[in-house]
Order: C-alpha cells, then structure tokens, then sequence
C-alpha cells in the first residue's frame, strides 16, 4: 500500500472506528456516506492520480523523421585521391546494342545504370565526367573507332580512371551473371577484384568471371595509359539479369558496391 492510500483508508474509514464506540458521538448514517467517498477515492481518484504521475515520469519515443536510412540512401566512406573517373555508358545514338523490346534497349539500361554509378562515386568525392548523359552520341563504322572516341573524350577530361559499362546477350536465354574486364595492371586487378566481390554481395546475379589477360581482345581496354574496366553487368536475354537490371533497386545497389570498390581500393 503506498502512502497515499494509507491517508486514504485513514481519513475515510476514521468514521467506521467512531461509529463502533458510540460515545465519540457519530451516527451510522454519516459512516454510510463516508463509506461511500471511500470506495469512490479509492477506485476511481486515486487510480488516476497514479496513471498522471507514471505518464509524467516515462517518456516513450518517438520518430522525428520520415525518411528511412537504407542501403541506397546511406552515407558511403570518402575518397581521399578526388580522382578523375571517366564512365562510358556504352551504345548509344543509332547504336542500340542489345533491344529488349519497343520501350527497352541496352544503350538505355547502360546510361542509366552509368549516370547512378557516377552519383555514387560523386557522393564519395570523386570527380566524375562521362563520355555521354544522353542519347546523343556519334555512330562509328567500326566498334574500333568507337573505342578510341570514347577514349579520346575520357582523355580530354582528364581522366585518372575508365569504366565502360555494358551488357550481354545470348542466344541461350538460361545464360546469365557479370563479369569484369581489366588491363594486366595490379591496381586494376585488385579493384576489379573489389567491384567483384561487392557485387557478389548483392546476389543479384552470379558471377561470370574477371579476366585480366585478354584485354587486348577489347578495344575500349587497349589505351594502357588510362586503367580501365570493363563491367559488363549481366545478360539482357535472361530474365533474371534483366528484371534486376532494370529494376531502380538494384541499380542503386549496383551503383553504391561500385563506388565503395573503388573507395577500398583506388584512394
């Protein structure tokens, strides 16, 4: 019993006590109302008092901010080199690439993909310039000449590193994952390794392979001079590679491994 219902139960039931030796001189009617305040202060007052009083002392917390921190919106470790990196969404103009159907094609999927790869790396204090943001881009007679444009432009601009992100496609539509390219270049190798490993965590695809010894077989990897990547990001003609790629998700997820791959490794 607190302190407070032992002045309760005193002070109410003090008639009870007079009206049980009558010489203190109190009716029994007067008892019967005092009774009735009793039982009143007692389930009604004194519950109330004590709710007030717990409601005073407990503070139960509560959301300030609608926004809700995930893996898409948070903040990523900084880059201490501020570099210069080129990224080529590859295709472009008259030059489709790979088209998935009427509203679909790779040269869309590789801007977009691309402009939030650049996002990323810009958050993360990188200087991040592009060998297109748009669909306007020349047509080349040769995927050579093509190469050496895009090159060209990254050159222009200054570019520490290059990353030239593409797609696939098979005729086997069960085909599917990424795999990277890379000049034979050790810190190459080891960020292609990074960009890898961090996709892998994303499961979004499995993973195709790195291949470090073959560059020469790629024109956009030929410019020793510029390290560069080559991200072929999955295959358009499995449907698995292609509702992840083209879903916004994904691509942010895709975006945000990338820019910490570098992060760790090219800082």
């Amino acid at each position: 019993m607190s302190r407070m219902d032992f002045h309760v139960f005193y002070y109410c039931f003090k008639p009870f006590y007079v009206t049980i030796y009558p010489h203190k001189g109190v009716n029994m009617k007067r008892a019967f109302v005092y009774f009735l305040i009793a039982i009143f202060l007692l389930l009604v007052v004194q519950p109330n008092i004590q709710t007030s009083d717990v409601d005073k002392n407990n503070r139960v917390p509560t959301n300030t901010t609608n926004s809700i921190t995930t893996n898409e919106n948070a903040d990523i470790p900084q880059s201490e080199s501020k570099a210069t990196i080129c990224i080529d969404p590859a295709n472009g103009g008259t030059d489709t690439g790979y088209v998935v159907d009427e509203n679909t094609s790779e040269k869309d999927i590789n801007l977009t993909i691309s402009l939030k790869i650049g996002e990323a790396l810009q958050q993360a204090g990188y200087n991040v310039v592009y060998t297109r943001t748009d669909d306007n881009f020349e047509t080349y007679s040769s995927e050579d000449d093509s190469a050496k444009a895009r090159i060209n432009l990254a050159i222009d601009q200054n570019a520490d590193y290059f990353i030239s992100v593409q797609m696939n496609n098979d005729e086997d539509r069960l085909t599917k994952g990424y795999s990277l390219f890379t000049q034979s270049n050790e810190d190459m190798i080891n960020l292609a390794q990074a960009i890898s490993e961090k996709l892998n965590n994303l499961s979004y695809s499995t993973f195709g392979g790195l291949d470090s010894d073959h560059y020469a077989n790629f024109p956009i990897l030929q410019d020793r001079d510029l390290p560069s990547v080559l991200l072929e990001l999955g295959y358009l003609t499995n449907a698995d590679d292609l509702t992840n790629l083209t879903d916004e998700s994904f691509q942010n997820k895709i975006a945000y491994a990338i820019a910490e791959a570098f992060v760790e490794t090219i800082n």
